[in-house]
């Protein structure tokens, strides 16, 4: 005597392409958490987040664009180069942190490669503007000691 299972199995004409859609449904979902999963792995060896490397080049490009008054063109340019600087330094300290020479000759290769885009995209008065400004941050500031003493 064989069995027939098939009556557990069917539903009513109308239920049908309700079941196909619901079935297809959970098979797009099913796909989207393992393609979210793989994505999450991808960067999992990265030292930080992704996002935050957006929001300081977002920062970084404002605060040049006030200094240097860019135009639109050079902020998405700018942009995209504060990014990949950023990020770079940041690959380059986690990768080199134990060794300080290395570490930074890489930096001061990054520095180079970023001026040199710089000069590409910025006008010479821009680039002077950006010299002058990388100067006074790399110069010491006086520090007063008369100030606040006991004498």
């Amino acid at each position: 005597m064989l069995l027939n299972y098939t009556y557990l199995f069917s539903a009513p004409a109308a239920f049908q392409p309700f079941m196909k859609a619901f079935f297809v449904l959970l098979l797009l979902v099913g796909l989207s958490f393992g393609a979210q999963a793989q994505m999450k792995d991808r960067h999992s060896e990265r030292p930080g987040p992704p996002e935050f490397f957006s929001a300081q080049a977002e920062e970084v490009t404002r605060l040049m664009s006030d200094q240097l008054h860019l135009n639109e063109a050079q902020i998405i340019q700018m942009r995209a180069i504060n990014k990949i600087k950023l990020c770079r330094a940041d690959e380059i300290q986690w990768q080199y942190q134990d060794n300080l020479a290395e570490r930074n000759a890489h930096l001061a290769e990054l520095e180079t490669q970023f001026e040199s885009e710089c000069s590409r995209i910025l006008t010479p008065s821009q680039l002077s503007l950006l010299r002058d400004d990388k100067q006074l941050d790399a110069a010491p500031v006086p520090v007063n000691t008369t100030e606040g003493g006991l004498g």
